[in-house]
């Protein structure tokens, strides 16, 4: 059938399959803080990117394990009301990964905001109510503030080996804050170089996609250090367009929190030669839910009993400064530790050569302020099972669990099937659970090396599967934005959307079909017009790119 009559036959075809709805701000108590609806385009004119001057960049050559710069941008500005407040919408968008504060108050339950896209061409933004969290006093003054770091910005994730630099060189802020009055008049508050202030400060010492994060807690967060903070400068580097999110975006599953099934304590190693690592000496096996500690020269590894795209999240204690270092895992090395097999350490310790990058890359660092803490990564994930711990004195673990990190919300799972074969109900626990971890941001081909792009290939293959799990309309709605803006001048669709550290390969046969695929898929399994909509031009241009060249691979790029 020809694309032109694909188009008209569906156009006719009434909306089929299960629709999601999907709660809104509006349908909640009129002052909670949540997601609402974007403020007018023209908002933006009221503000401009801001960057920390000082901030440290990336000058050398880029390789695999190359890291994103040092440190965490804050960005501060006081808002004194001029009249009692009714209502506060706050329009927020970041280049990197970004965080957002009102009087100390986190805002918002998406996390590693604002998401994977096109670094050249979309950045997605995101607006809250934020009345909840003002001081709505005429005269009061209230603080914003927001933590960026490299993320999708400034990491390897995105640039190509052999760059000159990252591809971001800094982290930037954007923002507009619209105040309603009492008396219905409206005021607009955007960043700018004299009201704000910037620095690099705050706990996160280090912080991108691939290489973790390395937490501080004995340092405040940038909006209770004034000191460290002083006049912006503006940021020109992106010159794309913003525009608000509306799929993909990216949570915990508290929902879904595993807990460990088994944890263990070792040190030394027995049966060790030429050949082989050897087998870890354990010396203590932890009950569930247990309390656990972790001394110096010990090792703890911790079975959560299940692979997937999360963070691990930890309530515990330990002397100030004392440094805990937590490595995940897929797998544990077995055979002995036999090196022929590809084995990194001895049997039962975790093995991270698969990462590709184990030494400088998929790791956290976290030194104590105090006795008893709560302790989430907030600023990457990690694609693991198993956990290895160590720490420079002796640290307590009161509970450790670990939390999903997905765009596949508990509200958008529609699909569930058991049969009486356990061993056929796994294959379909597995594939849920590589549904969770890999719609994260794009589809990606795998959350635990130093990879987790959107493939297309891989895209086109699950997306109906995926279909049955979950409602991904507007997920692939954002995913088919990453690419039309990857797209080749000539039609062409890529192999990885967005753009990334892989650089824009166009025409291989079966990735590049994704760019039909995909759209056809949404709309046969839940009849969505919209997104042959959206996609119809791009379509087009990449069947007549086909025909004109009749796949000759001299002229199909």
């Amino acid at each position: 059938m020809k694309l032109r009559l694909f188009k008209k036959t569906i156009s006719n075809v009434l909306a089929i399959g299960i629709l999601f709805a999907l709660s809104c701000c509006t349908k909640q108590a009129k002052h909670e803080i949540c997601r609402t609806d974007a403020l007018d385009d023209q908002a933006w004119n009221s503000s401009t990117w801001i960057s920390v001057v000082d901030a440290p960049v990336v000058t050398d050559t880029v390789f695999d394990g190359t890291r994103a710069a040092d440190g965490a941008s804050w960005f501060v500005s006081t808002v004194k009301n001029t009249q009692k407040v009714s209502r506060a919408r706050w329009m927020t968008s970041a280049l990197g990964v970004y965080d957002i504060y009102v009087n100390g108050t986190l805002i918002g339950d998406e996390i590693l905001k604002p998401g994977f896209t096109h670094y050249g061409k979309t950045k997605l933004s995101f607006t809250y109510d934020i009345t909840a969290a003002l001081n709505t006093d005429a005269e009061a003054e209230n603080v914003l503030s927001a933590q960026v770091t490299p993320g999708w910005w400034g990491d390897k994730i995105v640039t190509p080996a052999y760059h000159i630099g990252m591809i971001g060189k800094k982290c930037a802020f954007r923002g507009v804050l619209e105040l309603t009055y009492a008396d219905g008049s409206k005021e607009l508050f955007g960043t700018d170089t004299q009201n704000w202030k910037a620095g690099i400060a705050g706990p996160v010492t280090h912080a991108a996609i691939f290489d973790g994060e390395e937490y501080d807690a004995r340092i405040l967060p940038g909006y209770e250090t004034p000191d460290k903070l002083s006049a912006p400068e503006v940021n020109d580097e992106f010159k794309g367009e913003l525009v608000p999110s509306d799929g993909a975006e990216i949570y915990f599953r508290e929902d879904l929190a595993l807990a460990p099934v088994k944890a263990y304590v070792w040190e030394g190693v027995t049966g060790e030669s030429d050949e082989a690592f050897g087998k870890i000496i354990v010396k203590k096996e932890y009950k569930v839910g247990e309390t656990m500690s972790v001394k110096p020269g010990e090792k703890l590894v911790v079975d959560f009993g299940q692979n997937c795209a999360g963070v691990p999240s930890f309530i515990f204690k330990a002397k100030e400064g004392t440094v805990l270092e937590c490595l995940p895992s897929e797998l544990l090395n077995d055979g002995n530790g036999a090196k022929s097999r590809g084995m990194d350490g001895p049997e039962g310790s975790v093995h991270r050569l698969n990462l590709r990058i184990p030494e400088s890359g998929m790791k956290l660092s976290y030194t104590f302020a105090n006795t008893d803490t709560v302790y989430r990564p907030r600023c990457t994930f990690f694609g693991y099972r198993f956990v290895s711990i160590t720490a420079s004195d002796e640290v307590q673990i009161k509970k450790i669990e670990s939390i999903p990190v997905t765009s596949i919300s508990k509200e958008m799972e529609i699909g569930t099937i058991t049969t009486g074969n356990e061993m056929v109900n796994k294959l379909i626990s597995n594939t849920l659970w590589g549904q969770r971890s890999n719609y994260l941001s794009v589809p990606t081909d795998c959350p635990q090396r130093n990879e987790r792009l959107g493939w297309t290939a891989d895209t086109q293959v699950f997306t109906e599967t995926g279909s049955f799990f979950a409602n991904t309309t507007t997920f692939f709605h954002k995913w088919m934005r990453d690419m039309i803006d990857t797209q080749s001048e000539t039609g062409g669709f890529p192999g990885v959307a967005p753009l990334s550290q892989y650089g824009n390969d166009m025409m291989r046969l079966g990735w590049a079909d994704a760019g039909i695929i995909v759209p056809w898929t949404i709309w046969k399994q839940f009849g969505d017009t919209q997104i042959i909509d959206q996609c119809w031009e791009a379509m087009d241009k990449f069947m007549t790119h086909i025909n004109d060249t009749k796949y000759d691979h001299v002229t199909l790029i």
